[in-house]
């Protein structure tokens, strides 16, 4: 189905939706947003017990995973399993007992903390080291006007009848990306590749950038589900019997209308949105949080868990085919601007400044069973880790009020039988610094890998720091 079929073209549709419907008044966008959010999420706030388990939600998916809000407003404009959920951040600053005046997050993933903070009218400040994710935060909490991406739309479907396939727009994309007669392997066919290169050139011709970075994270969006492979915790897979399934330039015209359909519903409902200030800051937390002077009332975030997986690469697909990797250098460049939460790259590990008697216990026996680890690197890849997030955890306690305090959502790893207790280590470790008050929270119990057993053993916790 292409855009032109009977007369289906996005910007008709969208037009449509905006004269049909009414948008909240500023008075109800909080209420509407509530109605998004899961309704039983796994635990609650007590001002006794902290965070604490609901009966009533004992089989629904934690708000520590986006399990549950994936189809909710502006969740729903990147499917990203990493995320936390918009009900965890107001509940977290639930627990503050007041409004705080600002929040960080080190860690910012899809946005969900920048975009929930927005809704509330609080301002935050939000760092995310991967180009493209960035780029989401910015499209959900920036304002554009309705007018302005019907505008946009009409001038993007003219462009894409004039626009001429040309290949050479992907020329930089590594080779297995794009289908020809000398590979046994791609991820995407021809014909889908040639109309992709007419997207990607009218979007480059959008003048405003906020315009621009909207069309781009909503063709980001289904790029994945329209390429032959799939991505999972452990890296890009190819699918069954996918050369019978690929897509073609009609897949990509029908799941990009309904992408920005989507994108624009979420625009115009929530319009009337407050002007809190929202600061999307692109780069390495362990060196953008020494740039940040402003003091927050509450730093909240889940880094990438020590558990081998590149992030980087579960989001390959979208980095290089929007532009945001144009060589291997771009691509190492941004694997060393990572935490150390995997081994593909060799990386210098430093040793935490404080003293952590349970990581010492880690090391000690993660050195021992070195033979029988499946990377001989998995003891630096530790060690560094703990230093990155004491890095994260000093600017934090720089930046924190005395009322305020700094959540983190973190899980256990484990290697060759060797439990690494993230949450106790950074406890240890956030004591040494300064923080007085420490809680440790078990949230649920994860899956291991499949090399480890694959039973749940392994703990999600919430760690709460406080002055």
């Amino acid at each position: 189905m292409s855009l032109d079929v009977n007369g289906v073209i996005f910007y008709n549709a969208i037009l449509a939706y905006s004269c049909g419907s009414m948008r909240n008044p500023p008075d109800r966008y909080l209420s509407t947003l509530q109605q998004h959010f899961p309704a039983a999420p796994a635990f609650t706030v007590d001002v006794h017990s902290g965070w604490t388990s609901t009966p009533e939600a004992q089989n629904a998916p934690p708000a520590t995973t986006n399990q549950a809000a994936q189809n909710i407003a502006f969740q729903r404009w990147f499917r990203f399993k990493e995320a936390f959920s918009p009900s965890f951040v107001t509940a977290a600053i639930e627990t503050l007992g007041f409004q705080p005046s600002h929040v960080i997050d080190p860690f910012g993933g899809s946005g969900t903390t920048g975009i929930t903070c927005q809704l509330l009218g609080i301002d935050a400040t939000t760092i995310e080291v991967n180009p493209f994710l960035a780029d989401v935060i910015r499209a959900k909490t920036t304002h554009c006007k309705e007018e302005t991406l019907i505008k946009a739309a009409r001038s993007f479907r003219h462009g894409l009848a004039r626009t001429k396939a040309d290949l050479e727009v992907l020329a930089h994309l590594p080779a297995t990306f794009i289908e020809s007669e000398d590979k046994q392997r791609w991820i995407f066919s021809r014909s889908f590749g040639e109309r992709l290169s007419q997207y990607l050139k009218c979007i480059r011709q959008i003048q405003d950038p906020a315009v621009q970075r909207l069309f781009r994270v909503a063709l980001g969006a289904i790029l994945v589900e329209c390429s032959n492979v799939y991505v999972n915790g452990k890296g890009r897979r190819y699918r069954r019997r996918w050369e019978e399934t690929q897509a073609n330039s009609e897949r990509l015209d029908f799941r990009f209308h309904d992408q920005f359909k989507t994108v624009f519903e979420d625009v115009h409902r929530f319009a009337a949105r407050p002007d809190a200030r929202i600061d999307v800051v692109h780069g390495d937390s362990r060196l953008a949080m020494r740039r940040l002077e402003r003091e927050a009332d509450l730093i909240v975030f889940s880094p990438p868990y020590p558990n081998s997986f590149d992030y980087t690469d579960i989001y390959n697909v979208e980095l290089w085919t929007l532009g945001y990797l144009s060589s291997s250098q771009d691509n190492a460049q941004l694997r060393r601007s990572t935490l150390h939460s995997h081994v593909q790259i060799q990386r210098i590990a430093e040793r935490p400044l404080n003293i952590s008697p349970t990581l010492q216990i880690v090391l000690k026996g993660l050195r021992k069973k070195r033979d029988e680890l499946w990377d001989a690197n998995i003891p630096e890849m530790v060690l560094g880790y703990f230093r990155d997030l004491e890095r994260v955890l000093e600017e934090s306690f720089r930046l924190i009020t005395s009322r305020g305090k700094v959540l983190m959502v973190v899980g256990d790893s484990r290697y060759a039988g060797i439990l690494v207790d993230v949450p106790t280590v950074l406890v240890e470790l956030g004591r040494a610094i300064g923080f007085n008050k420490a809680q440790i929270y078990e949230v649920r119990k994860m899956r291991a890998s499949a090399q480890q057993g694959g039973s749940h053993h392994l703990r999600e916790c919430i760690v709460e720091l406080a002055r």
